[in-house]
């Protein structure tokens, strides 16, 4: 199910060399130039964040938890990202050195803070799709006017689901049991597969039912790129800022704590919470408060060329959404698009890379 669902796509494949998939980070922020946490932007090949981490930690003879980093990053890539280290920290760069895949390094300065997740605006991309179809070009075109107009569905991405697609079966048992042996970290990331199945499911319903490109009675819609939330009293009156990209309207990402919308919008949402035979209150045990995402996405920076048998696009995406799924929409070679169970052919991540 694509938005673009009526025009083919251009066919092709992703990540034939980790060069293939190119993407840099966007900060936040800047470091102030003094305080105990230093700053350093790596390059890095053919690795995940987390492993980077852990060997750097291992190098510097610190605990991984004092590096910071505002986004896990693709493993078949090469990707540019910040991470922070504590100031004192004896020989950052000979510890940088020694890390497998960081082809590159330079140091930004002292800051306040400590990088966090979410600390960041969002990544640039600049990807080779190979193999497309003769008529690349033309689709390509056609889609990204199409896109243009409509924006594209902010799905989570199948590597939020893991290689196998049962990350969310497994959350669901977390949810319902409360056992899970191995580490925390294991645990959050089942739940929270979980939770993404289920908006998936609801943002899925909506483009199946027509109402992508409408605002419900009840909605609660988000100020683009990221401003507060807000109640929705007239959907009519909204429609011109939901057409100029200004709003767009939220799903859930159920939790004992989340922001409920009213009418239209919660029937929709509480239906597939009662398909699971589940509350909001059903999150409680498991500490999951929840918290709101945005269903709709503007192309944004788009751009494409032809080279050969290849189509070299890049674009800007914001914070927490999934190349795979925009990239979905040009390529359609994945059957049932991106949902936990049946998703694309293509793969952007190993399953701790959340496309943040």
């Amino acid at each position: 199910m694509y938005v673009s669902q009526p025009l083919p796509g251009v066919g092709g494949r992703l990540k034939a060399e980790p060069e293939d998939f190119e993407l840099r980070e966007v900060p936040a922020y800047e470091p102030a130039g003094e305080g105990p946490h230093r700053y350093f932007e790596i390059t890095k090949r053919d690795r995940t964040t987390r492993e980077v981490v852990e060997e750097l930690a291992g190098a510097l003879g610190i605990p991984p938890g004092d590096i910071g980093y505002a986004g896990l990053k693709d493993r078949r890539a090469l990707a540019t990202q910040r991470i922070s280290l504590p100031a004192a920290a004896a020989g950052p760069e000979a510890g940088l050195e020694k890390v497998s895949g960081v082809l590159a390094y330079r140091s930004l300065g002292c800051h306040h803070n400590k990088l966090r997740r979410g600390h960041l605006l969002g990544n640039r991309f600049r990807i080779r799709i190979r193999d497309v179809v003769a008529a690349a070009p033309e689709r390509a075109r056609a889609i990204q006017e199409s896109l243009s107009r409509t924006g594209w569905p902010n799905f989570f991405g199948q590597q939020r689901f893991g290689r196998a697609a049962d990350n969310a079966a497994a959350g669901r048992e977390v949810l319902r049991t409360g056992r899970l042996r191995g580490p925390r970290w294991k645990r959050d990331l089942l739940l929270s597969a979980f939770q993404s199945e289920l908006f998936n499911r609801v943002l899925k319903e909506r483009i199946r039912r027509g109402d992508f490109l409408q605002i419900l009675p009840g909605d609660l819609c988000a100020r683009l790129p990221a401003g507060g939330m807000f109640a929705v009293e007239s959907p009519q009156a909204e429609l011109p800022r939901l057409k100029a990209f200004e709003i767009s309207p939220t799903g859930p990402i159920f939790g004992y704590k989340m922001r409920c919308p009213q009418d239209a919008a919660w029937e929709l949402e509480r239906q597939v919470l009662e398909e699971e035979g589940l509350s909001l209150d059903s999150f409680r045990p498991a500490r999951l408060p929840g918290s709101r995402r945005r269903l709709r996405l503007p192309l944004e920076e788009f751009q494409w060329e032809a080279q050969g048998s290849d189509l070299l696009v890049s674009f800007f995406l914001p914070g927490g959404s999934y190349a795979t799924v925009l990239l979905e929409e040009f390529m359609k070679v994945g059957g049932s698009a991106p949902f936990a169970g049946g998703g694309p052919a293509i793969s952007e991540a190993d399953v701790d890379d959340l496309g943040s």
